[in-house]
């Protein structure tokens, strides 16, 4: 019979075996990012990390991120803390800093899209594969309250991924502790003697996410619990998931991609699809003709989505997108505005262009470079007039005003696309060039639709 204890036995944090349980994901992994702010929790995802590598005999290789937001005169010391105890623990750390000047408002989230957007840099330029987070089960329950105040629905209030390949700038993160009680990380480092950071802001009833903790307590002696707030979350995500996989079916099936830019929806579908699925295809289609997913206000789609019903839309600016309606046939495209896609030289771009196509100058195609003197822009801006194209049928014109061509400095139009359609078929006529439409991500990041200026979503 074991013998109990006389005095209360201490918590000692989370088990070993516990541990290798949460990191047993990045086995498949051979290079890992951790980003660590210096505070409990990020330290307690550093120290736990370097103990399971060590019991595993993980090999592949981890270094350590830490943003300095430069916001506080302690920060540049925070900072040099985690790249100390990094250091103590063999793994490289590298400071990010936040320069230039700072925003009047809203700063707490635009440090966080800062942070995000210099870690996806660094890790382009080191080849990291996955960002490894430290939201534990109370920021899931914060979140979730955050985002119910501010009247979001099903894709807002769903629960964050423990495994999210898609994340922020494009990065894959990892969240291990997203069911794991904060305090239980707290006792962990406590248990081992450690000492972390404390930022002060994260007491200041200045904050949302400060005050959401205060409430949290209180909506726990009314049975509201951090793990009942995140279990629901968890049932949204699941719902929110379906509704993606149907959603995209629905693109696929009723939507027509021209590969110079423009997209067609089939009337017949979209009168028959729910106000939900309505919505989000026109959201989608936004997304893609710009290639920039879109904040969306929820009033201004509601209100384009009936004039579509109506059948009073001829042509209707959007979030820079364009719709215009026939019976048949809704047509969205790029809308050229103000800002026009950018005219460049094509021996000097390599990557994205416009954020809607991919160009590539090959080395070594058929022995030749792409001759200098050659600008890549849109048709709007090329050298060419109306009566020398030859217009796609059931499209109209103003379609493809967004539509990359390519001219010479004598004011010649060497390339277009075949009837403005498929590349391949004149893309000789430039050797050494690749010209692609980017593929269509189905990313429904553009889901988030703000409800006038409350944030709301749906």
């Amino acid at each position: 019979m074991r013998n109990v204890p006389d005095d209360p036995v201490e918590p000692i944090g989370l088990p070993d075996e516990d541990v290798d349980a949460l990191f047993s994901r990045l086995t498949p992994f051979s290079d890992i990012m951790l980003a660590v702010s210096g505070g409990a929790d990020s330290l307690c995802l550093l120290v736990l990390f370097c103990e399971w590598k060590a019991r595993s005999h993980w090999s592949g290789t981890a270094a350590v991120v830490v943003v300095d937001h430069q916001l506080r005169a302690e920060s540049a010391a925070e900072a040099e803390f985690v790249r100390s105890a990094a250091r103590q623990r063999g793994l490289q750390c590298d400071i990010l800093r936040w320069t230039g000047q700072k925003p009047s408002g809203n700063l707490q989230e635009e440090a966080r899209s800062a942070r995000y957007r210099l870690i996806s840099e660094h890790m382009k330029a080191s080849g990291a594969q996955v960002l490894l987070l430290a939201h534990h089960l109370d920021d899931q329950a914060e979140t979730f309250l955050d985002r119910l105040t501010r009247g979001s629905g099903l894709f807002g209030l769903s629960a964050m991924s423990a495994d999210q390949p898609d994340g922020l700038e494009g990065l894959h993160l990892l969240r291990p502790f997203l069911g794991v009680p904060k305090k239980e990380l707290v006792v962990s480092l406590e248990h081992r003697g450690l000492s972390w950071c404390e930022d002060p802001s994260n007491q200041s009833e200045k904050y949302k996410r400060s005050r959401l903790r205060r409430l949290t307590a209180l909506l726990a002696e009314e049975g509201l619990t951090v793990d009942r707030m995140a279990q629901t979350a968890l049932q949204l995500r699941r719902a929110r998931e379906a509704l993606e996989g149907v959603l995209l079916r629905l693109y696929e099936d009723s939507v027509v991609e021209h590969p110079a830019g423009p997209l067609k929806l089939d009337m017949a579908v979209f009168r028959k699809a729910p106000e939900e699925l309505r919505l989000r295809l026109l959201s989608l289609l936004v997304a893609r003709v710009t290639g920039r997913p879109k904040h969306l206000r929820l009033s201004k789609l509601q209100k384009l989505d009936n004039e579509i019903l109506a059948g009073e839309v001829l042509a209707r600016p959007l979030s820079g997108a364009m719709f215009s309606l026939s019976r048949d046939w809704l047509v969205c495209w790029r809308e050229a505005g103000r800002t026009p896609p950018e005219t460049v030289e094509v021996a000097k771009v390599s990557g994205p262009w416009d954020a809607r196509f991919s160009v590539e100058c090959l080395e070594n195609h058929a022995s030749r470079k792409v001759e200098a003197g050659l600008f890549l822009g849109a048709l709007c801006n090329a050298p060419v007039r109306s009566r020398e194209v030859i217009w796609p049928e059931g499209w109209p014109k103003q379609a493809f005003a967004c539509s990359p061509v390519v001219w010479s400095e004598s004011g010649m139009v060497h390339w277009m696309p075949e009837t403005l359609g498929v590349f391949e078929e004149k893309a000789d006529l430039i050797p050494g060039l690749d010209l692609a439409r980017l593929p269509f991500q189905g990313k429904l990041v553009a889901n988030h639709m703000q409800i006038e200026d409350t944030g709301a979503e749906i």
